[in-house]
């Protein structure tokens, strides 16, 4: 027991040390701090570090606390998500553009360009090609978010629109990614995966019906009663202990932990409690999350890459399917909305990074054995590509859109006078 918690301690040492280092260095290159700590993942995983015996992490350690990570981010982008914008006509058939492209050619680029010893022990060309597909629908609200703030661009149009068809790719993405872990676990006759469609849809509209009117009431009460018995936090609380309960029920019913904790956060986040719920869950999340993203480079095995040149050329060509069927898919719909040109293309490029929830979702497919350890290592450096070659064209079309809106301005200005 003794050896047991001096290996905790060590590790949890190395780990919070090295992403506190990962931080300033990525903000010092400016870049998203995500990719700083996949990329230490790498180093000090088997590809560098590990392969030289110099420190070895312990895989069950690993795993507990990048699942805790994965489900304190999904619970903080959930809290931040506006459901109000599922019913925004704009915001949704840019979101469906967005994922409509990428996964249909994602599984066909897969499908035909991945060799069968890249797919895992548990699954079969099919469900790894839907994997992969599913990886590049989501968008990372947090890279977008980014940029959007430091140009001051997040209430206009064009951040407005970003940000609601980020919210509806990500719920999208994790309906998908319901679907193909009930796959992977031996649902793939047609009925069983439209029962597995209901039962995602079901689990989302009942988990939101029973969070507005029973708990987030209950929060609140829990909150005011707790405040005047001594207790600051007997809100947040209770409301972390309904997100693991709707982890588990979201697990029972066969889906992913990660869609309850994402359905917790958004019911959450119309409650006058929102702010406390997010420093507190922001607070967990620092701690738990770039362990979660630390793993994932721990688990990429760049010499099994190389060890399978056969992906070099899936690599390249996901790499410009991630990038251009997000552009086309997204900046399509926004013209058709009587969007400008350049916020049609601003639009498209932020909607191009993916980041966290495609990244949770190839873990998932590496988790379920549905793809292999070449595979995932290949598509974690797609997903990393795609959430660092567009920011310049990201930020290029957004000054363009705010040059636009001054230049605008300027006319209504003189006009008036």
């Amino acid at each position: 027991m003794a050896a047991s918690a001096t290996e905790l301690y060590e590790q949890l040492t190395v780990l919070l040390t090295l992403a506190t280092l990962t931080y300033f260095f990525s903000k010092r290159f400016h870049q998203p701090t995500i990719i700083g700590e996949i990329a230490i993942g790498i180093v000090i995983g088997p590809s560098v570090l590990g392969s030289l015996r110099i420190f070895q992490f312990d895989p069950t350690f690993i795993a507990t606390f990048s699942q805790l990570g994965a489900i304190f981010l999904l619970f903080l982008i959930g809290l931040e998500s506006d459901f109000r914008a599922l019913y925004a006509r704009k915001n949704l058939l840019v979101a469906v553009g967005g994922i409509t492209l990428p996964l249909v050619f994602g599984f066909l680029t897969a499908y035909f360009l991945v060799p069968p010893s890249s797919v895992g022990a548990s699954g079969n060309q099919l469900m790894m090609a839907t994997f992969v597909g599913a990886t590049l629908m989501a968008t990372s609200t947090a890279i977008a978010a980014a940029v959007l703030l430091e140009l001051g661009l997040m209430r206009e149009e064009v951040g407005q629109t970003i940000m609601g068809a980020a919210v509806i790719d990500d719920v999208l993405s994790l309906l998908v990614l319901s679907v193909v872990v009930g796959m992977s676990r031996g649902m793939v006759d047609p009925l069983s995966i439209g029962v597995l469609m209901v039962v995602a849809v079901a689990f989302i509209a009942i988990g939101i019906l029973v969070g507005l009117r029973v708990f987030n009431p209950l929060v609140v009460a829990i909150q005011i009663r707790g405040l005047k018995l001594g207790l600051k936090h007997g809100g947040f609380i209770i409301a972390m202990a309904i997100a693991f309960f709707y982890s588990l029920a979201a697990e029972l019913v066969g889906l992913s932990a990660i869609v309850g904790a994402f359905l917790a956060g958004t019911m959450f986040g119309s409650t006058p409690l929102k702010e406390e719920f997010g420093e507190g869950a922001g607070y967990l999340g620092a701690v738990f999350t770039p362990i979660f993203f630390i793993s994932l480079g721990l688990q990429v095995n760049v010499q099994a890459v190389w060890a399978a040149p056969a992906l070099f050329l899936f690599a390249i060509v996901l790499t410009a399917v991630a990038i251009v069927t997000k552009v086309v898919g997204c900046a399509i719909p926004a013209r058709l909305q009587k969007m400008t040109r350049p916020e049609s293309l601003a639009v498209g490029w932020g909607m191009t990074p993916r980041g966290e929830v495609g990244l949770i979702v190839a873990l998932t497919a590496l988790t379920a054995g549905v793809i292999a350890d070449d595979l995932f290592s290949m598509v974690v450096l797609v997903i990393i590509l795609v959430s660092v070659l567009p920011a310049p064209l990201f930020k290029r079309a957004l000054h363009q859109v705010d040059r636009e809106r001054h230049a605008a301005a300027k006319a209504a200005a003189v006009d008036a006078d």
